[in-house]
């Protein structure tokens, strides 16, 4: 019904319970007699929303939660028949799962004496947070797939021209080669071939270089990726104990909830609030996958260069993971390779930084942003 076209009209003729609280409150501004009991509802159900929620709740969807209840009765047998059918035989020690961090901050609440209600109002906004920090990882991780991306194709283009030049090489030398073992040699032949050797081996180790210089930067995004796994088990963690902070709340309430209108409220908001947080977690670890997925088809395409690159040149690929004490004696001994080892550590964590700050700024993120 248009709430905003309202002339002489009756309240028996609007259903009152398929309305939501603004046009309710809208009916009733317009000078229309609503019935105290939806009025009340409908006041008390926008008292407790927050100024920048967009609440879609009807009178019957709200009141509809407190239709289905066991009977206490029935609840109460049900938890004793279960307790006695999984009641551990007598001397055997029983371990405790570790709790989550959401479940110990809700049981510290209710420890210190809040109510399910304020219970509820906490979580809701941790929610919330946590929501907005998964979907911040998702759009980090999506955005580090697409680096990795880049990288391998600026890599495809470098090697294509570099074992071009490098195959031509290799054709000139064995033939060289070949003049020499039959014996077709001039004064100069063994000039040019070591020239040609050394050309080919110039380029391999070029090559080689540049390769593992990729690979370690597609090391680095795969340690992004996997370091927004906390975030997604957090999420889920909060997102799901909030749901069950709503649950208990509603279910405090139930065959009796128009006597506690707030706790109504919020035990709704915290179901909706909750759901949404592990939406967003299930989202943002359907992202991780995919990216890691990506990222790895790149790490295999990269470290395939390597034996190509030897194929053609002789020389050997240049391995990422270089021994640790090397590395530290070297840097011992040469301040630049110490600064180095030091980029290197941090290399993970400020790529996070980085790529999360022009995130929220909106801000692109190339290659360049890498340099």
């Amino acid at each position: 019904m248009d709430v905003s076209r309202i002339e002489a009209i009756s309240p028996r003729q609007i259903e009152w319970r398929k309305l939501t609280a603004p046009e309710i409150i809208k009916y009733e501004q317009q000078g229309v007699e609503v019935p105290s009991q939806y009025l009340q509802w409908a006041q008390e159900f926008l008292n407790d929303v927050n100024s920048g929620d967009s609440d879609e709740t009807t009178f019957e969807s709200a009141n509809s939660q407190t239709t289905v209840a066991p009977s206490a009765e029935s609840a109460a047998t049900t938890t004793s028949s279960t307790d006695a059918s999984t009641e551990p035989d007598e001397g055997t020690e029983v371990e405790e799962e570790p709790k989550t961090a959401a479940q110990e901050k809700r049981e510290n609440m209710e420890a210190s004496g809040a109510t399910l209600i304020d219970v509820a109002r906490v979580f809701i906004g941790d929610s919330r947070q946590v929501r907005g920090e998964a979907l911040e990882s998702a759009a980090l991780m999506s955005t580090t797939a697409k680096l990795s991306n880049n990288e391998i194709q600026a890599l495809d283009n470098y090697m294509k021209e570099l074992l071009s030049k490098a195959e031509a090489t290799q054709t000139e030398l064995k033939n060289e080669v070949k003049s020499v073992n039959d014996g077709e040699n001039d004064a100069g032949a063994l000039g040019k071939i070591n020239r040609l050797n050394s050309q080919l081996q110039r380029l391999g180790a070029d090559g080689q270089a540049n390769i593992a210089g990729v690979e370690g930067d597609l090391n680095v995004y795969e340690s992004t990726i996997n370091a927004q796994s906390g975030v997604i088990l957090n999420t889920l963690d909060f997102g799901t104990e909030t749901i069950g902070v709503g649950q208990d709340l509603l279910a405090s309430i139930r065959g009796r909830g128009w006597l506690n209108l707030r706790a109504l409220v919020f035990g709704v908001r915290a179901e909706a609030s909750g759901h949404r947080a592990v939406n967003a977690s299930e989202t943002a670890s359907a992202v991780q996958e995919a990216s890691l997925s990506t990222n790895s088809d790149n790490i295999s395409k990269a470290q395939s260069y390597k034996g190509e690159l030897e194929n053609v040149t002789g020389v050997a690929g240049i391995a990422v993971d270089t021994d640790k004490k090397n590395n530290s004696d070297e840097a011992e001994n040469d301040p630049a390779k110490s600064n180095a080892t030091e980029t290197d550590k941090v290399a993970s964590a400020d790529l996070d930084k980085i790529l999360k700050a022009k995130i929220r700024k909106g801000e692109n993120v190339g290659n360049d942003q890498l340099a």
